[in-house]
């Protein structure tokens, strides 16, 4: 929990456009959190996708594993988070920021969705279609 309070105030002074790693966390975290039960195959896929995201950013990608870690643990163990507040968050991210909606990837929320059991697949389909919503509600605004 310190580790995320301390990158949450330091994160954007020590990492270049943080926010928008921090937006990404969110997205991503909300499609794990959808699913009852995490396991390790659902990191490896996280794994994938941060360096598919950052590339040859070896930093970057662990910033963004780690964020998720983080976010996942505020949500599933600690539960000083919901789902629905973290999709509250990203609603009012995209608010702010519209160009953020170009930042969710939906080849690589699928890729997460082929993972999962058939209970959680109908949870990670509605935070899909709010997430493919949200998209298009602020791209046309922006």
């Amino acid at each position: 929990m310190f580790k995320f309070h301390f990158f949450s105030l330091f994160g954007e002074l020590l990492t270049a456009r943080y926010r928008s790693l921090e937006f990404r966390a969110k997205v991503l975290s909300a499609m794990l959190c959808a699913k009852m039960v995490l396991d390790d195959g659902d990191y490896s896929v996280i794994t994938q996708i941060a360096s598919s995201i950052y590339g040859n950013d070896e930093k970057r990608s662990n910033l963004l594993l780690h964020a998720i870690k983080d976010y996942v643990k505020q949500i599933k163990v600690y539960r000083t988070k919901t789902l629905d507040s973290l999709l509250i968050d990203i609603d009012n991210e995209l608010k702010s920021v519209p160009r953020y909606a170009k930042k969710i990837d939906f080849a690589h929320l699928r890729q997460m969705m082929c993972e999962s059991e058939d209970d959680d697949i109908t949870t990670q389909q509605q935070v899909y279609e709010y997430m493919l919503n949200e998209v298009q509600r602020y791209t046309k605004q922006a």
